[in-house]
């Protein structure tokens, strides 16, 4: 694999992460908000800040696993002292 394909990899899924954090942040409020709504009898924000939270964690937790497998799976160069 040549370096520009290696790059182009982290590229991809470093805006694969920016993706998935609009994803899941959008999700948790709107299912928060609904939740909240229907249960609560009103509308109340803090279901809807709590679901943004939590999407915001497992987005978190997804790109800092799919980002630490490609750093961790590249072959790291040895560090020679002259």
């Amino acid at each position: 694999m040549s370096k520009h394909e290696d790059s182009r990899d982290f590229e991809d899924r470093y805006t694969a992460c920016f993706v998935d954090f609009g994803m899941k942040i959008c999700t948790g409020l709107l299912i928060g908000s609904l939740l909240g709504g229907f249960f609560l009898r009103g509308y109340k924000k803090w279901p809807m800040y709590i679901g943004g939270g939590l999407g915001f964690g497992m987005a978190y937790s997804n790109c800092e696993n799919s980002l630490n497998n490609y750093l961790l799976a590249t072959d790291p160069k040895i560090c020679v002292l002259k």
